[in-house]
Formats: structure tokens, sequence, C-alpha cells
């Protein structure tokens, strides 16, 4: 989480040093900040907006005991909801077999990126890593970006979000190649991704009317809004009032597209209970994750199934290590690679067990 380990830091630092209270206050501005990240990687990851919110918290309190930095935080990212999203083929799951087996695969293959974490940090996989090439870390980003880019796009100018923009290119003189793709070469979920945003951008008549000018001004802002508030507003204080006003136009004028919707309620019984406080996190079902048919969309290979959440775990910890070094540099913040690495398996297992898609 870039924007919000940068969020952190700068709160952290303008409040005072070693203060409770003003530690509480920095990661308040933070957590209300990260509201529409959340909601937002939620539906990169192929399911509902609200599990976001609910299951953020476990897997960032797991880090937060695990991790070495005092500013780093961690959470589902652009990159991990992608990632996740195309290893499993989520369209394709979702449409087979529902969101609610949908959510117990992602947790399942959220356990197995956690395992494979831990495995590399202690065979010191970490060393490693900080001798990729600087040009590699940026063409990783770039490539990141365009998966944001092809992601965003659809659920921001179409009223109806990815299932529309699908629905057209299926309509459309690219349908055949799609089709092959798939058929051919169904691995390949990035080309079907590009062919969409193509598509999308290519053909603005189709755009949604409230949908399509509603995502570009909150984009601009979110972008430059910072420039014209006070100097003294924390970062993020442009994302808390672009998702405002969004959300008051959304209530009192009936906004036809995708939102968030009713989150449902927990469980009465469900939950941690602390001494007289019961924390509302709903943990999964060992059972169902046990059974989550993870391999099959492997090919059934066991080794196919551990060489991706390898790689997964390892491209993660390409942007913690990016941002532990910047730490490193600029503030003298010592860190080490290994401790990470098993962080970041802590925080997947965590948010496998809470439902969650695997954390960075």
């Amino acid at each position: 989480m870039d924007f919000l380990t940068f969020l952190f830091s700068f709160a952290h630092s303008h409040v005072s040093n070693q203060s409770p209270i003003r530690d509480i206050i920095a990661g308040t501005i933070m957590a209300a900040t990260s509201v529409p990240q959340l909601v937002a990687y939620a539906q990169g990851v192929g399911y509902a907006s609200y599990r976001g919110l609910a299951t953020a918290g476990p897997s960032l309190f797991a880090w937060g005991l695990a991790t070495g930095s005092p500013f780093m935080s961690c959470g589902v990212t652009s990159i991990t909801a992608l990632m996740a999203k195309a290893d499993l083929d989520g369209d394709g799951y979702v449409a087979e077999h529902g969101e609610e087996a949908y959510v117990t695969l992602v947790a399942a293959y959220s356990l197995w990126v956690g395992l494979c974490s831990a495995i590399l940090g202690i065979v010191g996989f970490g060393k490693l890593a900080g001798m990729v090439p600087g040009n590699v870390r940026k063409g990783f980003k770039w490539g990141c970006a365009v998966g944001v880019v092809a992601s965003a796009i659809p659920n921001g100018l179409f009223t109806k979000g990815s299932k529309e923009l699908s629905a057209l290119v299926m309509q459309s003189a690219l349908a055949s190649f799609v089709i092959h793709m798939k058929t051919k070469f169904p691995a390949a979920t990035g080309i079907v991704s590009v062919t969409n945003l193509f598509y999308a951008i290519t053909h603005p008549g189709k755009w949604g009317m409230i949908a399509a000018p509603l995502f570009i001004v909150c984009t601009a802002f979110v972008m430059k809004g910072a420039k014209y508030l006070p100097k003294s507003f924390p970062p993020g204080t442009e994302v808390i009032i672009a998702t405002a006003l969004a959300t008051l136009m959304s209530m009192k004028f009936d906004y036809p597209g995708n939102i968030v919707g009713e989150i449902p309620q927990l469980d009465p019984d469900a939950g941690i209970q602390l001494g007289p406080i019961k924390i509302p996190v709903s943990i999964m079902n060992p059972k169902d994750l046990l059974s989550a048919p993870v391999v099959e969309r492997f090919g059934g290979s066991y080794p196919a199934l551990i060489i991706s959440a390898t790689l997964f775990a390892a491209v993660n910890f390409l942007s913690i290590m990016g941002i532990a070094s910047s730490f490193e540099a600029e503030n003298g913040i010592q860190w080490s690679a290994p401790r990470e690495l098993i962080a970041q398996g802590v925080a997947c297992i965590v948010a496998g067990v809470t439902g969650s898609a695997p954390v960075s």
C-alpha cells in the first residue's frame, strides 16, 4: 500500500513522537482514507465491495505484530487483487460457482501465498530479491499500472461496470478474438483485459451518462485536489472529500451505477471475544478452506500451485522491499528482508482465515 504507507508516515511525523494519542489520530486518518481503496480493491479481486472493509482489520493487525517497520502497513492492493483474480480466473469461477464459493477459493489461495512467503523468508529469498535490477522493478510497476487501469476503467466509465463492458465486447467485432484467446490460451487473462480496455476507450458513446463524468471528475480531484486545499490538511483529505461528495450524490439522486450496497449483518455468534468486547471478525470454516478446489484451478497440479503461490509471494515482496528500502535511505530505518517476508506470510495467512485475498 504505497499511498497508505506514505500517509501514515506523514501523519505520524506531523503529530509528534512516541505519543499514543497522536498515533491513534494518525491511524484514524489512515483508516478513513483507506476506505475507498478497500472498496475498489475488493472489486478488483472480483467479490462484493463490502468484503474489502469487512476483512481489512485482522491481517493488518497481524502484520503490525510481525513487521519490524514502525511505518509500513499492509492490505489488499491493486497488485494482489489483480494477480489473485488472474491466477484463479475469478470471473469464470464466479459465473460457474457463485461469489460465496469464490470467496472461499480466494481465502484458501491466501493461505498458500502466506505459507510460501514464510518459507521464502526462512530460506533467504529476501537477500536475493535485493539484487533485482532497478529497471526490472520499474517495469514491474508500469505493468501493474496498466493492470490497475484495465481493472478500474470498466467500473468507472460504465454504469454496470465490468459485466456491461464484457457484454458489449462480446457483441462487437472483437468477440471472435476474445473467444479465441479464452479457448486457446485460458491463462492469458491479461490480453482479454487489455482488449476490453481498448474497446472501452475507443467507444465513448457507450459510457454511462452519469458514471463516466463522476469517475473522471473524482479521479481528477484525487490527483490534483491537494493543490487547492489548505496546506494544514493531511495527505488523503482529497480522497475523503471525493468519496463523501460522491456518496452524498448517490444517496440524494438515486445513482444508477454500481454501489457498495448494504453490508450484511454479522452472525451474532460470530467474532472474537476479548473480555467484554466482541470484535466483529468473521472466521472462515477450516473444512471449507481445506476442501476449496485451489489445486484444480492449476490443472490439478500441486507443483503448479506451489510455483504460482511462490511467484505471487515473490512479486508481492518487491513492493515491500521498495518501500522499506526507501525508509532506510531517507529516514535511516533499518529493515530485515527475512522478517518482512515472514510478516507478509503471517498477514496473508490471517487474511485467508478471515476470507480476504492475499495482502501486501
